[in-house]
């Protein structure tokens, strides 16, 4: 199974892109704010990220910054 970390603060867009992508081979972790996105990549791998630039907390781009240093 594929997993799929998508960050969104607007909440019919997330739903949204969520139902849009929905699969039985993907499971979809949604994430409001940079916070619970930095915590649920604390707790899970995932394939793909799918990250909003202008969060109420941040940048998703900063998220982006901090994975590529921890896999380096």
């Amino acid at each position: 199974m594929r997993k799929l970390l998508l960050l969104e603060d607007d909440t019919a867009l997330g739903e949204g892109i969520r139902l849009a992508l929905k699969s039985g081979e993907t499971e979809i972790t949604l994430c409001r704010t940079l916070s619970e996105g930095s915590l649920a990549l604390e707790q899970s791998t995932f394939d793909l990220l799918i990250l909003d630039i202008n969060l109420p907390d941040g940048s998703g781009l900063e998220l982006l910054r901090e994975v590529r240093q921890s896999s380096s």
